[in-house]
Order: structure tokens, then C-alpha cells, then sequence
């Protein structure tokens, strides 16, 4: 199992707008699974030739980038990625019987927030910090 660590983070209003951007873009692809799944299932549904097929519940993103969503090229890939890596872990909720319906729709309200991997950041101590090292 790997763990992971919150951080409170105090960002610069330059910074504020990235990570603005960053929980959008991956809301995005959290909303787009959903939809697709959606799609998918009443596909199925009312296909006849289709019957007995599986809906296919997968972490992919990448057919999402498009000429319409030439936005998402504009985000690191790891953040795509975590958003439909978010969509599969609630759903796999759903399927264990955890939650009660398989992923919503997310909206713009409440609390945001965006998972960001060792990928992207390097964090450094405090005292390095201060000592005239960079924060990236």
C-alpha cells in the first residue's frame, strides 16, 4: 500500500491559478468518465447484438485530448491521470458495495482539491530552504 501525506500549502496568486486550472482540467476527466459510463451502459442496454457485454471501466484518459480539448495538453499528464485514477477508485467503491451509486457528476462547489505526485514537485526542508535553497 503506498501512503501519502497532506500538506497545507500557502501558494502565490500565480500559484493559486495553476492549481485553480490543475483541479479543473482533472474534474474534467472525472466528469467525462462519468459520462462515458453513462453513455456505455445505456448503449448496452438497448443493444441487442450487445447483450451480455461488459461496460468497460478503465483508467484511460487519452481519447479525452482532442482538437475540441486542446486545453488538457496545457496540464502535466499525471494530473489527467489522477483524475481518472480518482473515477476508477470510486467506482471500485460502488462495486464493493461502499457507496451506494457508482460516481457522480463533480461540480465546481465545495472543497477542491488535487492530488499531486513526487512527479511533479520537489519538496525540500525547511532549514535547506532558508538556507538559500529553491522551493520548486
Amino acid at each position: 500500500m503506498v501512503d501519502g501525506k497532506q500538506f497545507r500549502i500557502y501558494p502565490s496568486r500565480e500559484q493559486k491559478n495553476i492549481l485553480s486550472r490543475w483541479i479543473g482540467h482533472q474534474r474534467f476527466v472525472f466528469n467525462s468518465k462519468v459520462h462515458e459510463d453513462r453513455y456505455f451502459r445505456k448503449f448496452l442496454k438497448k443493444s441487442l447484438t450487445l447483450t451480455g457485454a461488459e461496460v468497460p471501466v478503465d483508467q484511460q484518459y487519452s481519447h479525452f485530448i482532442t482538437d475540441d480539448t486542446p486545453f488538457l495538453k496545457e496540464v502535466p499528464s499525471q494530473i489527467l491521470r489522477n483524475g481518472a485514477s480518482k473515477w476508477y477508485a470510486a467506482y471500485q467503491r460502488f462495486f464493493k458495495k461502499v457507496t451506494k451509486g457508482r460516481p457522480t457528476i463533480q461540480k465546481k462547489t465545495g472543497r477542491q482539491s488535487v492530488m499531486i505526485t513526487r512527479e511533479l514537485f520537489t519538496f525540500y526542508s525547511a532549514s535547506h530552504a532558508a538556507g538559500g535553497g529553491s522551493i520548486s
